[in-house]
């Protein structure tokens, strides 16, 4: 059924956003863009026109004081409607929550006048790009008899955002609800980063009792609760692929280094020294960062069943106080947080950590070749040494008797010929270096024997 000509009574959106506070490794000290949600509000504000929201203060590296909601005046919005709403800034634990809501008070509004609740997609997360996520929740009573609420539903979604952003979000139906005796309809798209995920839940007023319940509020901080954990276990899954994308690189340079391992291992002495000597360098270096990564894993595997844990005691709270509806939209997602996010992240686990004792084995054998040749050439060396040592030793010794006698001689050195006999010098000559290749032969034959 075609519903673009329906209208709805008193319709609001309202931004849940969740933004970092502060990170792990130092609690005490806000990250660097912590008041990033609220520079965002300022830059709304200036773009509607809204004070309240464009001088909005900052509370620079201080915990926000929990103030409550800051109303901001109706002001005469497109096709003569007024646009409201209010904001409530929140800290929860280490993170910053936003509560943005735009509202017309008109009694009837046509569907194709809801995108002046998200001007030019200011509501989006393209354009907020909170860092934990945010999920947009619309609510509004329908306006007559409605026959297919889910496609009713679906016409409220197209209605909230332009019809290239839709097209570009691949924005579709997840699941459908009960909520304070309403019908409630989950839609999302199929990003991994909470940044561009666009979670929407499309809620109808379609209960006389509603709309006292809703302005009761009694469930609202628990479904705030909700919503933050539920942020904070997709960024942490988000942060889960990453580091098992950035940990499966350093697996593969190891690969790289254990299938060269047998290549090098057969090289000549000084190339198979020289190579390993190097990857001695490297592979510490890629073990280093194997281990960091693996424990950012294991890390994130932990936020993620923390946040389970605690995404239940809230959702336990919402179902105490809507006993009659139908909370299974909210349900469905602790069982893919459980049998998906964290098991995927087991397997990875089961997977890689295994590989860090092959990281010790391949530095050890590197260490023990490179130790081995380094002795042999050691010892090659001083053998060569001692083998020179001997025959020049030796030569030595026996040169300097010769040149003795040969001292006593007192005959001209003259060239070799027939009526010239040899000098001495040279019968002295000869002999010192056939010692000398004699001790050099008793050299070796020591050596040898000491190997």
């Amino acid at each position: 059924m075609d519903y673009s000509t329906a209208k709805v009574a008193n319709p609001k959106l309202t931004l849940y956003a969740f933004h970092l506070y502060k990170n792990l490794a130092n609690d005490s000290k806000p990250v660097n863009n912590s008041n990033y949600l609220w520079h965002k509000c300022q830059e709304i504000g200036k773009k509607l026109s809204i004070p309240e929201l464009e001088h909005l203060s900052i509370p620079e590296h201080k915990q926000i004081s929990n103030e409550g909601f800051i109303e901001f005046p109706a002001i005469k919005h497109e096709n003569n409607h007024h646009l409201s709403g209010e904001i409530n800034r929140l800290q929860i634990h280490d993170t910053y929550a936003l509560d943005l809501t735009f509202r017309y008070r008109e009694q009837e509004v046509q569907l194709t006048d809801l995108k002046g609740l998200n001007q030019d997609n200011c509501l989006l997360p393209s354009n907020i790009n909170a860092s934990l996520g945010q999920t947009l929740v619309f609510f509004a009573q329908p306006v007559g008899t409605i026959d297919d609420e889910k496609a009713f539903a679906e016409h409220c979604v197209k209605a909230l955002i332009s019809e290239a952003e839709f097209n570009k979000l691949n924005v579709s139906f997840q699941s459908k609800g009960k909520l304070l005796n309403s019908p409630i309809f989950e839609y999302n798209n199929s990003a991994d980063s909470p940044e561009k995920q666009c979670h929407i839940l499309i809620w109808l007023n379609a209960n006389r009792g509603t709309t006292d319940l809703e302005n009761t509020g009694e469930y609202y901080y628990a479904l705030i609760d909700l919503l933050n954990c539920r942020s904070k276990i997709i960024y942490a899954r988000s942060e889960s692929r990453w580091c098992y994308q950035q940990v499966r690189k350093e697996y593969s340079k190891l690969e790289d280094k254990v299938n060269q391992f047998n290549q090098v291992k057969n090289k000549s002495v000084d190339d198979k020294l020289k190579e390993f000597n190097q990857w001695l360098n490297e592979i510490p270096e890629i073990s280093f960062n194997y281990a960091r990564y693996l424990r950012d894993l294991e890390l994130q595997r932990n936020t993620i069943k923390t946040n389970v844990k605690n995404y239940k005691l809230y959702l336990d709270k919402i179902k105490a106080i809507c006993i009659q509806d139908d909370l299974e939209f909210l349900s469905s997602f602790l069982e893919l947080a459980e049998d998906t996010f964290i098991e995927q992240i087991n397997t990875d686990l089961a997977y890689l950590t295994p590989a860090q004792s092959l990281f010790e084995q391949l530095i050890d054998s590197i260490r023990g070749i490179v130790e081995i040749e380094q002795t042999r050439r050691d010892r090659n060396l001083n053998n060569t040494v001692q083998i020179l040592g001997i025959g020049l030793g030796g030569g030595a010794i026996i040169s300097g008797v010769v040149t003795q006698h040969i001292d006593k001689i007192n005959q001209p050195l003259a060239a070799i010929s027939p009526t010239n006999p040899p000098h001495p010098f040279y019968a002295s000559l000869f002999i010192s270096i056939a010692v000398t290749l004699f001790f050099t032969g008793i050299g070796c034959i020591i050596a040898n024997r000491k190997k």
